[in-house]
């Protein structure tokens, strides 16, 4: 989203903040946009309405046994109401957390929403955490009751549950493999009660049905829970340690969704598809809130290993993505390209090549400019030949509003969707403000910024860079832990520890995490995120982490997009036995030697050296956080010597490491990785660079 030299952006001076804190300059949202805030409505009243006003209407889709199951909100709410009932029989109440953890599933939903219409509040976590990782999260929410999807995630509760006596019920929903722990086969004295999420749902009914409470019970329960009460405590991304806990009030999630839909409203009963993590504040603040407000049909794709056939059934108009997401599509269509026949890939070039003419007059330079008759025609014919085909295996053929955050996706990136005829737009946000708070407008899509600031929020930043915001989306503060809330405000401003700029025409630019940029031994400032998406915009790089902090010059430690570079090494005869075999081959090596040398063409500050890691940075291995973010602290620590010997002019450098699988288990690994100088070519000098 920046160029690789943060210097080069100079930040706009302006109004100063009366506070004790420096406020340089602040934005608000564009002239002319209004929306009132709401300070009275909770979530679950506005499933009520739902349910009462158009009761008919698709809310959820739910693939299962290759079928398409519908639910309408009238159902939703039964459903919600079912497993509410139920789940107060377990003592669930005011105020209590119901952790959660499993995938995309319409159930996972209604148990958040049946906790806060009981006046609780859910706490989502990732499916593949680590045992150890999901003890610490118990330690710190101290739930009674846990939702979990099914045996795998049941097992990892039952791995840690002595070490948390809060624990009491595990409410597993997919049964199978599941019979032993309920007959208690697979259980142990003192473990907490395991109990099919059928039911909760069961003892729900009877309870209505039985008329132990009213008809409207629940719906009073409802009316009686807050806007200030906390809905969820959404994980923040944790690139510099465990995650914290954001409280995200009702109040902050209606007030977020009502600007987010007046900025780009679609029809009610438009298509989402649900299959980012649903721990990850874009997803929630999709699921619960937008679709929620605007009566949206959210979509729950079947399995994680169907995902791209039940997105390309639905073909969704809003589609939200993290830049990983988008990078991958981009490589994959980049490396069927390559490999199809002559002629289709002289259409696609050709079609590329107008693309990219009417991307300028769409986003970049002469986007102030009408695109001339000829090239709009021309657009129009590539889109039909070349551009739809390809959006119809992705499932972007129907997509209208197209949405990344989570992180910078790369300009040359942007470019190439809306070369496509793809309306993306760049979101900005973090956990603490519900995920979002800046977003292009339709009419201003500008590649090198995030967009403009959303309705009732306001951005501020400081003279140092650092970005702050306030207004009704910001968290009230961290669940269990006063000490960070405490420093994570100054005088109303919430401090993002992103470091950007306001641009003069009220945009807001992101170069990187304030801790994360790098100053060369020359005093030049370079955000290493903007190399590093540079550097994935070719298909055969799937990673990167470029460092060069009080040195002379920049080098990288890259990972192999597998696939890709696999296929590519098949057309050439090239033998290897699985991932780390191949990237010591010097074919390989010259692949990517020649990658990193286009990149910096584009780079004022040049790689100057790089070397492919035998292994994929992983989030097992605490490489990387649960959204795919690089944690660069953890990164560069762990591969210290390998830093080093980038630097020293060593031409290989040994390593041993400890790799941790899903479950827990570890084994050590030990490679030898070449270190490439890129201005030189790769020699086959016979050497065997062995991997144990």
């Amino acid at each position: 989203m920046a160029a690789d030299n943060a210097e080069s952006e100079g930040v706009a001076s302006g109004d100063s903040d009366d506070s004790g804190l420096s406020v340089e300059r602040v934005l608000t949202a564009p002239e002319g946009e209004s929306v009132p805030i709401v300070s009275d409505r909770a979530l679950p009243e506005i499933l009520i309405d739902h349910a009462a006003e158009h009761p008919d209407d698709i809310a959820l889709r739910w693939k299962r046994y290759g079928v398409w199951q519908e639910f309408t909100w009238e159902e939703y709410y039964d459903r919600v109401e079912r497993f509410a009932l139920g789940l107060e029989e377990y003592g669930f109440g005011d105020e209590d957390v119901l952790f959660t953890i499993g995938y995309n599933r319409p159930h996972q939903l209604w148990a958040w929403i049946a906790a806060q219409s009981l006046g609780g509040m859910a706490a989502p976590n990732y499916e593949d955490m680590l045992p150890e990782d999901i003890e610490k999260q118990l330690r710190l929410l101290e739930p009674e009751v846990v939702y979990a999807e099914d045996q795998e995630m049941v097992d990892k509760l039952l791995l840690v549950s002595g070490d948390v006596p809060s624990l009491s019920t595990i409410i597993y929903r997919d049964d199978k493999g599941m019979f032993r722990y309920e007959n208690g086969e697979k259980t142990e004295p003192g473990d907490p009660e395991i109990v099919a999420y059928e039911d909760v749902e069961e003892r729900g009914r009877e309870r209505r049905e039985s008329g132990a409470v009213s008809d409207d019970y629940l719906a009073s329960e409802i009316q009686a829970v807050p806007a200030e009460a906390t809905a969820m405590l959404a994980p923040t991304s944790g690139t510099t340690g465990m995650p914290k806990r954001v409280r995200l009030s009702h109040f902050n999630l209606v007030n977020l969704a009502n600007a987010a839909i007046d900025i780009d409203p679609l029809p009610k009963e438009s298509d989402y598809f649900s299959y980012l993590p649903m721990a990850w504040v874009g997803e929630q603040m999709i699921l619960l809130a937008a679709a929620f407000v605007a009566g949206w049909t959210a979509n729950f794709p079947e399995q994680p290993e169907t995902e791209e056939e039940d997105l390309r059934e639905i073909g969704p108009e809003i589609i939200f993505s993290s830049p990983k997401r988008y990078e991958a599509w981009v490589a994959d269509i980049k490396a069927k390209v390559e490999n199809t026949t002559r002629f289709k890939r002289w259409v696609y070039e050709k079609a590329t090549s107008i693309g990219e003419k009417y991307a300028e007059y769409v986003i970049g330079d002469r986007n102030d400019e009408e695109p001339p008759a000829w090239l709009r025609g021309a657009h129009w014919l590539s889109y039909w030949v070349a551009y739809r085909p390809i959006l119809d295996k992705i499932g972007l053929k129907r997509a209208k509003n197209v949405y990344t955050g989570g992180g910078p996706l790369g300009e040359d990136h942007f470019e190439y969707y809306h070369a496509m005829g793809v309306p993306l737009k760049q979101i900005w946000g973090q956990s603490e403000v519900c995920g979002f708070v800046t977003m292009h407008r339709d009419d201003d899509v500008q590649v090198e910024t995030v967009g403009e600031v959303f309705p009732n929020v306001e951005v501020g930043i400081t003279p140092g860079g650092e970005l702050l915001v306030r207004g009704p989306v910001v968290t009230s503060g961290y669940y269990g832990m006063p000490e960070k809330t405490e420093s994570a405000f100054e005088d109303g401003w919430l401090h993002t520890d992103d470091f950007g700029a306001l641009t003069d025409d009220d945009h807001v630019r992101i170069f990187d995490r304030m801790d994360d940029v790098l100053e060369m031994s020359d005093g030049t400032a370079v955000a290493p995120i903007s190399v590093e998406t540079k550097l994935k915009f070719n298909p055969y790089v799937k990673e990167a982490m470029v460092v060069g902090d009080d040195r002379a010059e920049l080098t990288a430690v890259l990972n192999i997009r597998y696939d890709n570079v696999a296929e590519w090494a098949d057309q050439r005869d090239i033998q290897y036995a699985g991932y780390s075999d191949l990237t010591r081959k010097e074919p390989v090596l010259e692949l990517l030697r020649g990658v990193v040398a286009e990149t910096n063409e584009d780079l004022d500050n040049p790689i100057r050296r790089f070397v492919l890691l035998f292994k994929e940075f992983d989030a097992d291995d605490g490489e990387l956080t649960r959204t795919g973010k690089l944690r660069r602290e953890v990164v560069v620590d762990r591969y210290s010597d390998l830093v080093t010997a980038l630097y020293d002019g060593s031409t290989e450098i040994a390593m041993e490491l400890t790799i941790t699988y899903q479950d827990g288990r570890e084994s050590d690994e030990r490679g030898v990785m070449r270190i490439v100088d890129v201005d030189q070519p790769v020699l086959d000098d016979d050497r065997e660079l062995e991997v144990s």
